[in-house]
């Protein structure tokens, strides 16, 4: 697999970042998590194929996220509880390139890292 670039987990639950850890580095790429508003922007506009986004990620607008990364040509997948239909729909609106369920994330994710990041 000749993939490269970064992953950027915009990811705080551990359980999430360390599946999207071993999946994105079984894959080529490797990951950079960040976890405060500051770090969105350099960490995108370094090597980025790709960003991942926990909608319900805390002190992180998720909104903001998304038209960083539109701006730098990153594509956004972004997950959230089914239970609410609603931000999943906001998020597509916003311009993320994917939005999943939870479920879905952790299911499909080596498929998903792939159809967005992986042209190798």
């Amino acid at each position: 697999m000749s993939n490269t670039g970064t992953i950027v987990a915009i990811v705080t639950d551990l359980l999430f970042q360390s599946r999207l850890e071993a999946q994105a580095r079984a894959l080529g790429f490797e990951v950079t998590v960040v976890d405060a508003p500051e770090a969105v922007r350099p960490a995108l506009a370094a090597t980025a194929a790709l960003a991942v986004l926990d909608l319900h990620v805390a002190g992180i607008d998720w909104r903001e996220a998304v038209a960083l990364a539109q701006e730098l040509g990153v594509p956004v997948l972004a997950f959230g509880r089914h239970t609410e239909p609603q931000l999943l729909r906001s998020a597509r609106e916003a311009g993320c390139a994917k939005v999943v369920p939870r479920s879905t994330f952790v299911e499909a994710l080596p498929q998903l890292i792939e159809e967005l990041a992986g042209k190798s």
